[in-house]
């Protein structure tokens, strides 16, 4: 089996014993330029192949998007002066900043109707054929690639630039009817989008995985409450993810932060998994989500399992094993559903040991096992 045969039989839960792994989200040039034997500077020279080329140097089953590391001259730095993943920020002068002012903009909003009037299904078309089948000939046969299409899933703005997000967030909660032209619109563009998954899908034979999400919440819950995104969120959400429920997608939804108070609701609506558990004080443990279920009655699909802010970062060579141990043995214990890798990106924060020892373990593992 190839890693990619190994990625989709867990992921079907057909198979426990080779629990897969993923990159994809590695923003650490240093640690993918060490892992083929390159400088950095050769690594930058062609970011994309080398990326996917780790990945398999790495023994990766699996490439979660990618998501590309930035250039050092466009990302903040850390305390010491060196290059984090963060992007600059980009001041919006222009931002509406007022909540009555946003509440009124967002009044204006097209309908369901102009949205899809509006659509220009061969141009998605293309878009999603780019980062489905062509990433998927450029990463080779040997590992899956799991489309980045977070951004597909119903708006939710954290900085558009058009609103401030304390002005978003206080016009949802002031004013809520004003704002549901603009959340309805936002579904319906997201269920268009789907709906160009579900036909690419089809016509290329592919995998049937959607990679979705928005930041609704954050270390402490969710950023509105749960009536209000019962209001304005839930509905649209539901009714965007229906094409792919309909063509039989797993629907996992990129959950890196606390999303204790609302992961059952949207596992009501349909949610089939979850990418990235925030495990913080307050947030979800990896076992609590383990033993969920989708409302068609099946285990979730767990991706994650690598803390970001805890072991990656500031754990042991240990203590990233003893981590890398507990994925594996729940996956097996579950009979399969799980893909390893970090909760979210990961970059030069990580110690290289760390993110060495992490590959390391789950090929030690995997080969002990078959």
């Amino acid at each position: 089996m190839t890693g990619r045969d190994v990625a989709l039989a867990a992921l079907r839960f057909e198979e426990a014993r080779v629990v897969p792994v993923a990159g994809g989200l590695l923003q650490h040039v240093e640690f993918m330029a060490r892992a083929l034997g390159i400088s950095q500077a050769q690594w930058w020279a062609q970011p994309r192949a080398n990326l996917f080329a780790a990945c398999r140097a790495l023994g990766c089953h699996a490439i979660l998007g990618p998501v590309m590391p930035k250039p050092p001259e466009q990302t903040t730095r850390d305390a010491h002066g060196r290059a984090t993943m963060y992007s600059q920020a980009a001041a919006h002068p222009d931002a509406l900043a007022d909540p009555e002012a946003v509440a009124a903009d967002a009044r204006r909003a097209p309908t369901p109707a102009q949205v899809r009037a509006d659509f220009d299904f061969a141009a998605a078309a293309e878009q999603y054929r780019r980062i489905s089948v062509e990433a998927q000939a450029e990463a080779s046969e040997e590992v899956l690639v799991i489309p980045h299409t977070l951004g597909y899933a119903p708006a939710f703005p954290t900085s558009t630039g058009a609103w401030t997000y304390e002005a978003f967030l206080m016009a949802c909660a002031a004013y809520p009817d004003d704002m549901l032209p603009t959340f309805r619109a936002w579904g319906e563009s997201a269920r268009l989008r789907f709906e160009v998954m579900a036909r690419v899908a089809a016509e290329e034979g592919l995998p049937r995985i959607a990679w979705i999400g928005q930041d609704i919440c954050d270390t402490r819950g969710p950023v509105l409450s749960p009536a209000l995104l019962e209001r304005l969120y839930f509905p649209q959400l539901a009714h965007a993810i229906e094409p792919l429920k309909d063509a039989g997608f797993t629907v996992v939804w990129h959950s890196d932060a606390n999303y204790r108070a609302i992961l059952p609701r949207m596992i009501e609506l349909g949610i089939d998994g979850v990418q990235g558990i925030y495990e913080s004080p307050g947030g979800m443990r990896l076992e609590e989500v383990a033993a969920l279920r989708s409302r068609e009655g099946r285990p979730l699909v767990v991706i994650g399992g690598m803390s970001t802010h805890l072991e990656l970062p500031m754990g042991t060579v240990a203590e990233v094993e003893a981590a890398v141990d507990r994925c594996i043995d729940l996956a097996r214990a579950r009979g399969g559903g799980m893909l390893i890798a970090p909760s979210g990106s990961v970059g030069p924060e990580a110690p290289v040991a760390n993110l060495q020892a992490m590959y390391a373990r789950v090929r030690k593992r995997n080969a002990e096992a078959v």
